[in-house]
């Protein structure tokens, strides 16, 4: 049986377009660099926050001040999380290069997302007492 046999079916390739190499490291990058950029922003709320206390003396204006950062910080970390996470599923589901950092950045923002999930649950509990 050769391969000019007619009696051998032919293979058949996927019909499916094979990911760009360039492409899948591209949206690695993306997906680690938004998993980055999400500990920066909650290393920097944390560094401001003694700011923010020392500067407004216990006034009202603090709780307003600490809500508005803290709203902030939520959707600048949601919109990062949903960015590392789509970039990173997309790279290790099509199995291109940079595995590594499109898994690195969908751990940073899978854990972001679960901890943004159980603030609002926590906040959600805390209001319904």
């Amino acid at each position: 049986m050769s391969a000019n046999d007619p009696t051998v079916p032919p293979q058949y390739q996927s019909q499916q377009p094979q990911p760009q190499p360039e492409q899948s490291a591209a949206l690695a990058v993306v997906s680690l660099v938004a998993g980055l950029v999400i500990v920066a922003l909650q290393v920097a709320v944390q560094l401001v926050l003694p700011l923010i206390y020392s500067t407004t003396d216990g006034s009202a204006d603090l709780v307003t001040l600490l809500n508005v950062v803290h709203l902030a910080q939520g959707v600048l970390v949601a919109m990062c999380a949903i960015v590392a996470v789509a970039t990173g599923l997309i790279v290790l589901v099509r199995r291109g290069p940079g595995r590594a950092r499109a898994g690195a950045g969908l751990a940073l923002g899978g854990g972001a997302l679960a901890t943004l999930v159980a603030t609002l649950m926590q906040s959600a509990l805390l209001s319904a007492f």
